[in-house]
């Protein structure tokens, strides 16, 4: 809806005059999202009028959530037809903008208990991730980052091989036990308010690997964290996880199925931030390539099996320093 007609019809609904509206950059859907400013009282609104199905996830996700005392944004109001919410302006308690070196652990740490909250949701209307969409995720990585934004020509021998990675690496993760995962767990979707962590960006959650979200938010595409702190972040995943869940998981077994999920992960991020600049020319992800893709060098190393993998990502790091594209956009 463009801004005119959402400015109309919010002064309608919300019965409001001299609305002031901001749209607000940075999102990787086709959402629109604003900023509603009213006698020095601000409001969110999510225009989901281009993404159908998502919006309708967004309503289904929200109940769940609601239910389950997960803490999400406040609604206020709903429009179906329009795919239009309005709902609680978190402000500035993003985890991205939030986070300093006092209060890291503090943040992060109920942030993990909060993964485990999730966890234990259980409803038969949630679909669980299957083989194919763990392998169509991480070929994203092949098909946008190698051969679309590095100009890569592999022969066949390459994409045999690294299909074959692909595959051991879902035999991997694809536990009969899978959990609830919100799938975009990291610091530009997170809140940390009132000692809380509220999400956002909810909408595409299914049942998969219980160590995808704890993966997304330690080895976060958009922000460092360092290696002391987050060797502590672990262990304090793993004992809660495997307390809760009354496991007997080694801490080296944990450690590997930790690597394996970032492989996948970071295989399927890097493909996305490709595929926004070269299909819709969203440039600005470009700027988390390196540190998306160091996560998978990182993760591969010490197995023989994700060699191919490893040499990859290495190969894609030093085209995009040689072209310099991630300073160009």
């Amino acid at each position: 809806m463009k801004n005119t007609k959402l400015k109309k019809y919010l002064c309608k609904t919300l019965k409001k005059d001299n609305i002031k509206i901001h749209e607000i950059k940075g999102d990787a859907s086709k959402r629109k999202y604003y900023r509603i400013n009213h006698n020095k009282k601000t409001l969110m609104i999510m225009d989901s009028g281009l993404e159908t199905r998502n919006f309708n996830n967004f309503i289904k996700y929200t109940n769940i959530f609601s239910e389950n005392k997960i803490k999400i944004p406040e609604i206020f109001h709903i429009n179906n037809s329009k795919k239009i919410i309005v709902m609680q302006d978190l402000k500035h308690n993003l985890f991205f903008e939030k986070i300093n070196n006092k209060n890291l652990l503090k943040i992060y740490k109920n942030a993990i208990d909060n993964i485990l909250k999730i966890q234990e949701i259980r409803k038969s209307s949630i679909n669980s991730y299957t083989v194919k969409k763990y392998y169509d995720e991480s070929f994203l990585f092949t098909d946008w980052l190698l051969k679309g934004f590095c100009n890569l020509k592999l022969s066949k021998k390459d994409l045999n091989e690294i299909s074959k990675s692909i595959n051991f690496i879902i035999d991997k993760i694809n536990y009969s036990d899978k959990k609830l995962v919100h799938r975009d767990y990291h610091s530009k979707n997170l809140f940390f308010i009132n000692n809380k962590t509220v999400i956002i960006d909810y909408q595409d959650a299914v049942y998969g690997s219980p160590l995808y979200d704890v993966v997304s938010l330690l080895n976060d595409c958009y922000r460092d964290i360092d290696k002391n702190t987050k060797k502590t972040l672990k262990i304090f995943f793993f004992k809660r996880f495997t307390d809760k869940n009354n496991i007997n998981l080694p801490y080296k077994k944990f450690i590997e199925s930790f690597n394996f999920v970032t492989v996948q992960r970071h295989m399927k991020a890097s493909g996305i931030f490709c595929r926004l600049s070269i299909k819709h020319k969203r440039h600005n992800y470009i700027q988390y390539l390196d540190r998306t893709l160091n996560y998978i060098v990182d993760a591969t190393k010490n197995y023989d099996n994700l060699y191919i993998l490893n040499l990859f990502a290495k190969e894609a790091i030093n085209k995009i320093h040689e072209s310099n594209n991630s300073s160009s956009w």
